[in-house]
């Protein structure tokens, strides 16, 4: 089960009861990041989608870009291969690139990259003293993290749209193009929602819930992943996932429901829906995790001795 941790905070504190509450609330806070940053890809989708809109597709003129029109060209194929050698360089620029977001004289500390994704929250350890609590606390890690996220997409629009200005053969190319006429393979592009998928997952969900109570605890989990994956699952990465897993991100989430685990509907979305698994970033496979985990069942069973047939007497 390839759930990538999601908690990328760095928490610099003592131990005690102010530093598990202050964990939980990060949790929940790279989570509402995690789900609603920003991508290149989703930004170039809205370019394209606000040049193609139906108020300019009757203006159609000489003007228009020549990867408008037409099937491609060999010209076409070799502008775009370059133009996609561009995109590469921009995205790697973009991801090594660092915006920052700050509260509280600089206690606390967002940093994202170029794609508005968070790569870390620094906290200092005066930080809730400072704070006076940890809902001002809250409410001042939110206001560094739209800083830091608002910084990283007014510092990189120009960019993306000088892009697509100077390259137009872009427009009629795939936004996942990286360059050397290829392609980048979508990621859920087997992550779909039928009768099939949906039965493959109430089996491996079936497997795993040992105790039969209709929820993965923490445990059972762990043990998906290591039959799928071969690590184990921390205690944080699986809070994220029932966090993740839960309506409206987990608002309303409460202590007994934290603590029963993944239910069974909500494992067969995670392993369904393919929209969810792009915001939170992570991939699912469940024709993958369900062949391996029943194939290494059949040959263990395979494996088993076989009892011997006992020899019988037979007296005429």
């Amino acid at each position: 089960m390839a759930c990538e941790a999601m908690d990328s905070t760095r928490h610099r504190s003592q131990r005690g009861p102010a530093q598990k509450l202050l964990r939980l609330s990060l949790i929940a806070v790279s989570l509402v990041w995690t789900t609603q940053r920003l991508s290149v890809a989703t930004f170039c989708s809205g370019l394209i989608a606000s040049y193609r809109s139906p108020s300019h597709m009757w203006r159609r003129s000489a003007a228009e870009p020549k990867a408008l029109r037409g099937t491609p060209s060999l010209q076409l194929i070799q502008a775009q291969v370059g133009a996609g050698h561009k995109m590469k360089d921009l995205g790697n620029r973009l991801q090594h690139a660092e915006f920052k977001g700050s509260a509280l004289d600089g206690k606390a500390v967002a940093t994202f990259d170029g794609v508005q994704t968070l790569k870390s929250l620094e906290i200092a350890e005066d930080a809730l003293q400072e704070a006076g609590g940890s809902k001002e606390l809250a409410e001042a890690l939110l206001s560094a993290l739209q800083q830091g996220h608002d910084s990283s997409v007014t510092g990189t629009e120009g960019d993306v749209w000088n892009m697509y200005q100077s390259s137009p053969e872009l427009m009629e190319a795939p936004l996942t193009q990286i360059g050397a006429g290829k392609t980048a393979q979508d990621l859920w592009e087997n992550v779909t929602k039928t009768d099939e998928s949906t039965k493959l997952a109430e089996e491996l969900f079936t497997l795993f819930d040992e105790d039969k109570d209709g929820w993965w605890n923490l445990e059972e989990t762990s043990k998906v992943q290591m039959a799928t994956e071969g690590t184990e699952m921390a205690e944080e990465s699986f809070n994220s996932l029932i966090i993740a897993a839960a309506p409206d991100g987990g608002r309303r989430l409460t202590e007994e429901q934290m603590a029963n685990g993944l239910s069974k509907e909500q494992v067969i979305d995670l392993y369904t829906n393919a929209a969810k698994q792009r915001q939170l970033g992570f991939v699912l496979d469940i024709y993958k995790d369900h062949a391996k985990v029943f194939k290494a069942q059949a040959q263990a069973s395979e494996d088993e001795p076989k009892a011997e047939p006992k020899a019988t007497l037979t007296v005429d």
